[in-house]
């Protein structure tokens, strides 16, 4: 499993967790409170798993490049 999919697992376990606290104390506030912090951390977890694949895409690109031009087989 991808890196990338460990840390949106673990930000999303943390983001559930945390709005589970937030529930149980039972305050209407808090409540949404919860719900705008899962919202932003599902945006964050999205744009971290974006932006790695962007990364390994182009690690990998640059990697099958340089590769070519040696003339070796990666």
């Amino acid at each position: 499993m991808p890196a990338e999919f460990s840390v949106a697992r673990q930000l999303l376990a943390y983001a559930h967790l945390r709005a589970e606290v937030l529930r149980s104390r039972r305050d209407n506030q808090w409540g949404a409170s919860a719900i705008e912090w899962a919202i932003i951390s599902a945006i964050v977890v999205g744009a971290a798993v974006l932006i790695g694949a962007a990364i390994k895409a182009a690690v990998d690109g640059k990697k099958n490049e340089m590769c070519t031009q040696e003339g070796i087989s990666c």
